[in-house]
Parts: structure tokens; sequence; C-alpha cells
């Protein structure tokens, strides 16, 4: 009940500013226009941290983005900080392992999450990146599995780039904020929903043999 209730704070604090952004979306889309390298480095960093450590954070931006640069180049943007920032939570749990990832994250989420990865990582990490907080699978793969870093990136990329092109051209859309806003709110109850039938039954997959049992 702990986890659900952070989850329904932050899922409310990312509805907040939503609405926030929406009251100053002309003055921060004249920024982003008029300072584009400035914009986009800023914009690419959030991305990244967002990764790392605040799922969501960056998802009220997208429509300045979209508005600012395109749909398509504010996705593609997107796309490369999410996957780069995955890519530093993945490496942080696989170089320095459980000591400074319970103090990034959950680590009973991420305890929990490892009896459920399938042998099949590739095509299962695609699929997870489609539902899941970024930060948490990454932690899960970079400390239980030995997949390569590249492959990781690959999948990673293909995972998240549907979400990020959708959420672009949605918030070039009128009522981008609000469809947004819904998304947000849609996603929190499915990870609800997942994480209950997850916890009430037995694991369906074994753990991999290859797993890291050091860490």
């Amino acid at each position: 009940m702990k986890e659900y209730g952070t989850l329904a704070i932050i899922a409310t604090a990312l509805m907040g500013a939503v609405l926030v952004v929406r009251a100053h979306n002309t003055e921060l889309t004249r920024f982003v226009d008029q300072r584009p390298l400035v914009g986009g480095s800023v914009y690419l960093l959030l991305n990244v941290f967002d990764a790392v450590l605040a799922p969501g954070i960056t998802l009220p931006l997208i429509p300045v983005a979209a508005r600012a640069w395109g749909p398509m180049p504010a996705a593609i943007l997107t796309t490369v900080g999410w996957t780069a920032g995955s890519l530093v939570a993945f490496l942080i749990a696989r170089r320095w392992g459980y000591p400074l990832v319970r103090k990034i994250t959950s680590i009973e989420r991420v305890k929990r999450l490892r009896r459920y990865l399938p042998e099949d990582l590739f095509w299962s990490v695609v699929l997870l990146r489609m539902v899941m907080p970024m930060d948490v699978i990454s932690y899960v793969l970079g400390l239980f599995t030995d997949m390569k870093w590249s492959r990781y990136v690959a999948a990673t990329a293909l995972g998240v780039a549907p979400s990020a092109f959708v959420l672009a051209f949605l918030g070039k859309l009128t009522h981008g904020y609000e469809l947004i806003t819904f998304g947000i709110g849609g996603a929190a109850i499915v990870w609800i929903v997942i994480s209950s039938r997850h916890r009430g039954r037995p694991p369906a997959m074994r753990p991999l043999g290859h797993a890291h049992t050091n860490r």
C-alpha cells in the first residue's frame, strides 16, 4: 500500500506539473524557439535525469518541444534522452550494484521484478519499456543479467520510441496537455494493476541462470 500511495503522489504531482507548464506554455515555447541550442541541451539533460531518477518528469515538456521544434525532432530528442538516461541507470547497477541502487530507487520493486525476467531478454525489454517505469527496469537488468550494453541500448530505444513519438504528436494537438494528463493517470493505473497481479501469484518465469548473484 505504501508503494501505491507513493505512485499516486507521483502521478498527482506530474498532472499538476502538466497544468503548470500549460499555464506558461507561451513563455516556455518562446524561450526554446529563440535559444534552440540551450533549450535542446536542457531538454536532453532533463530526459536523461527522467530516466535515471524521476520517471515522467519531462512529460509536461513534450508539448513545448513539439510546438517549438515540431513533433519529429521532439520525439527523436526525447528518445535519445530517455535511452541515454536508461543506459546510465543500467551502468550504475552493473558497476556499483545494490549499495548505490538502493539509494536511488525502491530496492523492493527491483527485487520483486527480478523474478519476472524472461530468458529472451531483447524483445522482452522492448515490451517492458512500453509499460514500466524506466528507472526500475534499468536497475533490474543491470543487477541481475549479463545483457550486453549494445543490445540493451537497441532494445531500450525500440521500446521507448513509440511512446516518445505518440506523446510528441499528441503534444502538437490543441488538447495535447489534457491527453498527456489522462495518459499519466492511465499509466499509473496500469502499473498498479500489473504490480498487484504479480504480487498475488507465484512467478511464472524462472530467474535467469546467468544472473549476477554477487550483487
